[in-house]
């Protein structure tokens, strides 16, 4: 670069040819620089996409993976972990994931009408504490003071899932909740329960308070075999009257209405356990127990059906039977 000089004697700066080029050159380098870091930016912008897309992939597969076992026609088997059992040989006739730990809601109740029978004090009048009555729904409203028979809370425990009637039968016939704690899980044990650990008579949520499709199969099968737990499990309707009021109780288990032959059982739900149901049925001389852990919904009902009906067929006492379009077809390996 070079300069002149004006009439004021200021000194202007002049650009010649070649230093023009250089300027023009800089410029273009400047402007290559700025391309590249852009075109940069927009591949790693689409690396990072690419890698979203890629996890998103993988939880989507992960998804389907978990999906439940498909019964062939007829949609998902939406329950989780499930067990059919042959009541009298205690035959596993199907399995799906039936030794994890699971949640078992209200189902837990079928062990308390159990221990409540087996006591033998059916005919005692126990009278309700507060204690009992501070407990989550579901509940079949008892008040302090109000006083039953010990059969009366049972009917009120398996017809209409009271969580404090379960409080009741637990301080009655155990001494405490702890001391019926402790009377649950020796019985469970006694049954044959390998996977299963008790902590509250009602099955409300716990962490400590699990069991597995198998153990919950085989406590519905022992209780199936006592005659005053198979008339109750098994009774639509039933009017209690308490010393204070008249409850008309009315069955939670839609089988006993929508499945042929059905004798007995017990449905649950909590958010963590969601839909549960042990439940038996009986065709001809052959009684199955079912149990569905984690289902959703209607689907619950349907999933019990279509394992029944599977059931049976397996023990070639097809036929009518079940809910409409269900066929005991044999549902698919969990994938």
């Amino acid at each position: 670069m070079s300069s002149v000089t004006s009439a004021t004697g200021s000194r202007t700066p002049v650009i010649v040819p070649e230093q023009r080029a250089c300027a023009d050159e800089g410029v273009g380098m400047a402007l290559k620089r700025t391309l590249l870091w852009v075109l940069s930016f927009l591949v790693v912008v689409s690396l990072i996409d690419a890698s979203g897309a890629e996890a998103r992939t993988r939880r989507h597969h992960r998804r389907v993976r978990s999906r439940p076992a498909v019964i062939r026609q007829y949609g998902w088997l939406e329950s989780r972990s499930a067990i059919v059992l042959d009541a009298e040989t205690g035959e596993a006739l199907y399995e799906r994931e039936p030794d994890a730990h699971m949640y078992p809601a209200s189902t837990t109740k079928v062990l308390t009408a159990i221990l409540a029978i087996e006591s033998g004090h059916m005919n005692d009048i126990v009278t309700v504490q507060r204690s009992d009555t501070q407990v989550q729904p579901s509940s079949v409203g008892l008040r302090p003071g109000e006083r039953l028979t010990l059969r009366e809370l049972v009917y009120c425990l398996l017809l209409r899932s009271g969580n404090d009637a379960a409080l009741a039968i637990a301080r009655h016939v155990g001494g405490s909740r702890e001391g019926f704690r402790t009377m649950m899980n020796d019985k469970a044990h006694d049954i044959g329960c390998t996977g299963s650990n008790f902590q509250n008579p009602h099955g409300l949520p716990d962490r400590n308070h699990y069991t597995t499709a198998r153990d919950l199969g085989r406590i519905m099968v022992y209780a199936m075999k006592n005659a005053e737990f198979r008339r109750i499990t098994g009774t639509q309707r039933f009017v209690s009257r308490s010393s204070v009021k008249t409850r008309v109780l009315l069955n939670k288990n839609r089988l006993l209405r929508m499945y042929p032959g059905a004798t007995g059982g017990k449905p649950g739900y909590t958010n963590a356990a969601q839909q549960t149901l042990v439940a038996a049925a009986k065709r001809s001389d052959r009684e199955l127990v079912v149990v569905c852990l984690h289902s959703c919904g209607r689907a619950l009902w349907s999933d019990a059906a279509h394992l029944l009906d599977f059931g049976f067929r397996r023990v070639g006492l097809g036929g009518p039977g079940g809910l409409p379009g269900s066929a005991g077809t044999a549902p698919n390996p969990a994938p």
